[in-house]
């Protein structure tokens, strides 16, 4: 868990599978089907011999109409496999899965594959109570007070009123750090917009 704003913020390591299975870069075709069809699993990373993630080979790539004969993982693999650390926050991991358009990135240490993070590993924490969530964006929104803050099915609703517009505009961004946030919606107003006031002060100079 990292600490953010006062909420603890799950980490990848708290979420991940550890000891993920795997194959060698000199694994033959057949092997690695058989590893994929044994386990259930659309994708099995690739390692060298001292266990540093080189790639990682999909079912769509053994169908994918090469010569299985002759070919080993390292002959069949994506090179770039999509990473992050053990530390890494869930909510950072989930936009790059997302973005990414991938099912599942791999973990690591140092290079070395030590563990893989799916969607599915990451929607457990998505399932919290509403109440635990307001609990926690109040928290993070500690500075100000005067806010109103209401959860329902995990989407926060924010009203109030600060006085900057660029206190407003952070919101969101702070409340989406709290674990089990689904979406902001940002009612809140402000009194002053420090824009304008910046341009004006320019315009002095």
């Amino acid at each position: 868990m990292k600490v953010i704003t006062g909420v603890p913020v799950p980490t990848v390591g708290s979420v991940m599978t550890r000891c993920p299975v795997s194959v060698r870069a000199g694994a033959p075709f057949a092997t690695v089907a058989a590893v994929l069809a044994r386990n259930a699993i659309g994708a099995v990373p690739v390692v060298d011999d001292v266990g540093v993630l080189i790639g990682v080979v999909s079912a769509g790539d053994l169908i994918g109409g090469r010569d299985g004969a002759g070919s080993t993982a390292r002959d069949l693999m994506n090179p770039h496999p999509h990473t992050v650390g053990e530390s890494t926050t869930v909510p950072t991991a989930a936009r790059l899965l997302v973005g990414a358009g991938v099912r599942r990135l791999y973990v690591t240490d140092r290079g070395r594959l030590t563990g893989v993070v799916s969607r599915r590993d990451l929607l457990t924490t998505y399932l919290r109570a509403d109440d635990e969530i307001r609990a926690d964006v109040e928290r993070v929104m500690a500075d100000q007070p005067s806010l109103v803050v209401s959860v329902r099915d995990g989407v926060v609703l924010l009203l109030g009123r600060v006085e900057w517009r660029s206190a407003r505009a952070s919101l969101a961004e702070r409340v989406r750090t709290v674990p089990g946030v689904v979406d902001v919606l940002n009612r809140v107003g402000y009194v002053f917009d420090d824009a304008v006031r910046a341009r004006v002060l320019e315009g002095h100079r």
